[in-house]
């Protein structure tokens, strides 16, 4: 019989996951790529930005999770302001409160994908939980290959890795950044399945950019990013 874990709990707080309040960002002060971007990404909700080559998604991802700062506006994960913190109490809120999915997976080719899987825990200082992270490996289809080097797995294998390690510290907030860009279609099904239902069990917000409409209807909520704008396509009652 196997044994279903929950995800141990995150500290409760009725704040969205991610709040985006009136955020802008602009080059050289002449080329505004972000105007005055407002979204809320709850806990629980599975959030996409499409958007064409050169739109800003890139730029929103980064100024979402802190990674950038925008030129105006506020970003708030969870309780706490990201913009305007020093780099170092940055550092700290992402190792702690955001998880990341990249196109280019970014596992660390050095160590094992059971030890990928452990490093944001021990980024953030927290107790390296082998039950949970056995359970997280199981429920991503990669438990077979926890002692493999990311090379030694298959595309779709390394962005399975990648999605457990973006839930292993139990992030408030997960964003992706074309998680399956380079995958086949019927792998990048796979994995946008298998985000949303890890969203939907243990309710991180989740905010995806992506250039693919087929991508973006796995998504609860969708929102073109054009004109530096963001617009609804598709909503839904979690926002």
């Amino acid at each position: 019989m196997t044994t279903v874990l929950a995800a141990p709990p995150r500290p409760a707080t009725t704040a969205p996951a991610l709040a985006l309040r009136e955020i802008s960002k602009t080059y050289d002060g002449a080329h505004t790529v972000l105007d005055r971007i407002s979204l809320d990404v709850p806990g629980g909700a599975f959030i996409a930005v499409m958007g064409a080559a050169g739109s800003g998604k890139s730029t929103l991802v980064h100024c979402a999770a802190g990674l950038d700062d925008p030129t105006g506006g506020e970003v708030r994960i969870a309780d706490r302001r990201v913009n305007g913190l020093g780099e170092a109490k940055r550092t700290l809120l992402r190792q702690g409160r955001i998880g990341f999915v990249f196109q280019s997976y970014n596992l660390l080719p050095s160590l094992t994908i059971e030890e990928n899987l452990a490093l944001p825990l021990r980024l953030a200082g927290a107790e390296d939980d082998r039950d949970w992270l056995r359970h997280l490996a199981e429920r991503t289809g990669i438990a077979r290959f926890l002692a493999r080097r990311p090379a030694e797995l298959a595309p779709v294998l390394q962005q399975r890795a990648a999605v457990a390690r973006a839930f292993a510290s139990r992030p408030d907030l997960v964003v992706a950044d074309e998680p399956t860009g380079a995958l086949e279609p019927y792998e990048a099904a796979e994995i946008l399945d298998l985000m949303r239902e890890l969203v939907d069990e243990w309710a991180p917000g989740l905010l995806m950019v992506t250039r693919d409409a087929a991508s973006a209807s796995r998504a609860h909520a969708t929102f073109a990013l054009e004109g530096a704008r963001l617009r609804p396509v598709l909503t839904t009652s979690l926002l």
